[in-house]
């Protein structure tokens, strides 16, 4: 197996990614030809295997461990891997053609982020050049780059999902309204009308994100059948007021603020229902700050409440600092003191005072003490639960 140079040149390829000096080689090599944790087993697995695509390298403190037929687990991915992949699809592989139908690629666990950089950068910039455009008829020019515009959109789009924020993807550049394009005068009607249509659609994607944060809503967690304590609450509106003040800077940004002056300017429809958004955006922004800076004053007793440290005898005592901070921010909360938003707020607080009286003692114990003959013990149990449970 370690003279196939398939492998040897695919071993030296990846001392070169993770960075093996020339006097560590010899025990780079040695590790990763061992059958215990090396790379020779998934790497003829890789060469045999037609239908298989991958191979992931996973960095060890010797060499690296390989797979070709799991995907990297969230915990290998918060280190670099490397991949190896088969351009074509069941594609033989030998030692003449391993450097046309391999290549290597470095991913990290902001692979989306990378992807979203290079897209942006580098592949849009590319396709845009008018020399790289010379051999393409109109048509395909912009049916092509329609498609690749809307696959960016998607990719800053979901790029925010997976941070929590909402992002607002920009139209394409070349749409984009600058001074010349304000005035307008001097373009072409047809010109004009593209140009409107690709920021009118940019509005409704932004219009549509927007409302997707504004009906959030912490009651959500109730109707899907789920059970969540007081902390659930106060994460809900750390994150919702994080979005809204994302979505907010964004709207201020000089691009989107352009873009809304074009479409003014050539009277389009979708500026004034955008400006009442806008408007509602502002007074959710508010609403979710306030929220938050008053639930925060419930992060001590609510910890206290929820503590596995907590001695279920003693739960009572957390009672009246839970409820008395409730009052609190009931008497003088600006938008926090509603029966909806209360009645919420302390069914998350009941589910947390259930969970400790199931942690005490549960369904199956009860059976179990009474088949066990203790049912002194667990009566006493019960009755406490009871006590406890009233006295809230």
């Amino acid at each position: 197996k370690g003279s196939d140079p398939r492998i040897t040149y695919v071993l030296q390829r990846l001392a070169v990614l993770l960075v093996k000096r020339p006097e560590q080689m010899e025990k780079y090599m040695a590790a990763a030809m061992s059958e215990e944790g090396g790379c020779v087993r998934a790497l003829g697995q890789f060469f045999e295997d037609l239908e298989c695509r991958f191979c992931f390298f996973f960095p060890t403190s010797d060499a690296a461990s390989a797979t070709c037929t799991e995907l990297p687990s969230k915990k290998q991915m918060n280190k670099k891997i490397v991949v190896m992949h088969r351009l074509t699809a069941e594609a033989e592989i030998t030692k003449d053609n391993m450097r046309e139908q391999c290549v290597f690629l470095e991913i990290t666990k902001n692979v989306l982020e990378q992807l979203n950089i290079y897209c942006h950068s580098v592949y849009s910039s590319t396709l845009m050049n008018p020399a790289n455009q010379r051999s393409w008829s109109e048509l395909v020019r912009k049916d092509l780059m329609d498609k690749y515009h809307v696959f960016l959109a998607q990719l800053q789009v979901t790029c925010g999902l997976t941070k929590g924020q909402t992002l607002l993807p920009q139209p394409p550049r070349d749409s984009l309204p600058t001074g010349s394009t304000a005035a307008a005068a001097s373009q072409s009607l047809i010109a004009t009308k593209d140009r409107v249509h690709v920021l009118e659609g940019a509005v409704i994607t932004w219009t549509k994100q927007i409302r997707h944060v504004l009906k959030q809503d912490p009651e959500m967690l109730l109707r899907d059948g789920k059970h969540p304590e007081p902390n659930a609450e106060l994460l809900f509106w750390k994150n919702k007021a994080n979005n809204l003040n994302s979505v907010h800077s964004q709207l201020g940004m000089d691009g989107l603020k352009k873009v809304l002056k074009f479409l003014e300017a050539n009277k389009s429809t979708y500026t004034t229902p955008f400006s009442r958004l806008q408007k509602e955006v502002e007074e959710a922004r508010e609403e979710a700050n306030d929220n938050l800076k008053f639930l925060s004053t419930l992060t001590k007793p609510i910890q206290q409440l929820a503590s596995d440290s907590i001695e279920f005898e003693q739960l009572d005592k957390t009672f009246n600092g839970v409820l008395h901070s409730i009052l609190l921010i009931w008497r003088y909360s600006k938008f926090y003191n509603t029966p909806t938003r209360l009645a919420v707020l302390i069914r998350e607080v009941c589910n947390s005072v259930i969970n400790q009286a199931m942690k005490f003692i549960s369904g199956p114990e009860v059976f179990n003490m009474i088949a066990s003959e203790e049912a002194a013990e667990c009566y006493e149990k019960l009755e406490k639960t009871w006590q406890i449970c009233t006295a809230f």
